[in-house]
């Protein structure tokens, strides 16, 4: 999809300035820091970072299964921000708005191929009759024909996987959330599991949104988004590198007008605090300071009458209470 089209649509997944904190009783971690994201319709997009960046954190916000500390998430058919639902309403509405696939697939283990795909179609209350002929056009089009009758047990990891994307279809969502679905696969069987996401979403039109390691998923995506310490940091196009990310960065620019340099590149300017800033025809250089920033000295007011405490002093000579 060029960039041009994009604009053109409305989005089907809209997320803004959300914030996700964990708390638990002796410590805090915020693992998104107002991250605003944005998918249209048919879109085929990896989401990438380190361990512990937020990505499975912002996939789970997106699909609907963890409440966000704040902002707001939208889905397309939807007017409110789904957030503010209850979790029966999301439910519901996710039936037809997502399909979700994880590393661990969630088949049933008692039921075969074909019981697991209409499973879904069954609890959103589909009529039989679609859910048997859209059963057979998703088993056919993931190329489990010939194993229908089997059950989980039966089948290799990529066979799994696939039923699992089946099944997550079964309601014909507009957008497939994916969660390293080749992490636990060998890379050939990797590539025949991602040959068929490309043929769903050259197909059906359903968009992608696939977390993501492995260089041979962020390979296939039209664009990549990156997360670091839960913030957007940059996009990438399809020819990104993994190991070589700085080719085809474009840093991220949020709500606030605010970047985030990437580590790395702080690291060689050996983490310098404040950086020179100038505008150059149609470019932005940014550049080390030739001489320090003066750093003024903290200074302490009291907390009771405002009264400027002087540096060293414990007691506030105004009314008394003791600094700290």
């Amino acid at each position: 999809m060029a960039a041009g089209q994009s604009q053109l649509k409305m989005p089907i997944l809209n997320i803004e300035e959300v914030y996700k904190i964990y708390q638990s009783e002796k410590t805090e971690t915020i693992a998104l820091r107002g991250v605003s994201m944005t998918i249209y319709p048919g879109e085929k997009v990896a989401l990438i970072g380190p361990s512990g960046a937020g990505k499975s954190t912002l996939v789970n916000i997106s699909a609907g299964l963890l409440p966000p500390t704040s902002g707001k998430i939208f889905w397309s058919g939807i007017s409110r921000d789904i957030s503010r639902l209850s979790p029966e309403q999301i439910v519901r509405a996710r039936r037809k708005f997502a399909g979700l696939v994880f590393q661990e697939t969630k088949l049933i283990p008692h039921l075969n191929v074909v019981q697991n795909v209409k499973l879904g179609g069954h609890l959103a209350g589909m009529e039989n009759k679609e859910i048997d002929e859209r059963c057979d056009m998703l088993v056919d089009l993931v190329g489990l024909s010939e194993r229908k009758k089997h059950r989980p047990g039966m089948l290799s990891g990529g066979e799994k996987q696939r039923v699992a994307l089946a099944a997550a279809l079964i309601t014909n969502p507009k957008l497939v959330i994916a969660d390293e679905v080749t992490a636990s696969l060998d890379p050939l069987t990797g590539e025949h599991v991602l040959d068929v996401l490309d043929e769903i979403n050259r197909e059906l039109g359903v968009a992608l949104l696939l977390a993501t390691h492995a260089q041979q998923v962020a390979s296939r995506a039209e664009r990549t988004i990156e997360i670091e310490d839960g913030v957007i940091l940059a996009t990438h196009d399809s020819n990104i590198r993994l190991r070589d990310l700085a080719g085809t960065r474009r840093l991220a620019v949020d709500n606030q007008n605010r970047i985030s340099i990437p580590e790395d590149m702080m690291k060689i300017l050996d983490n310098p605090k404040n950086l020179k800033a100038q505008l150059v025809g149609q470019q932005i250089h940014l550049s080390l300071p030739t001489t320090e920033l003066y750093e003024p000295t903290k200074v302490h007011t009291c907390k009771v009458c405002g009264t400027l405490v002087e540096s060293g002093s414990r007691v506030c000579k105004e009314c008394g209470v003791v600094v700290t």
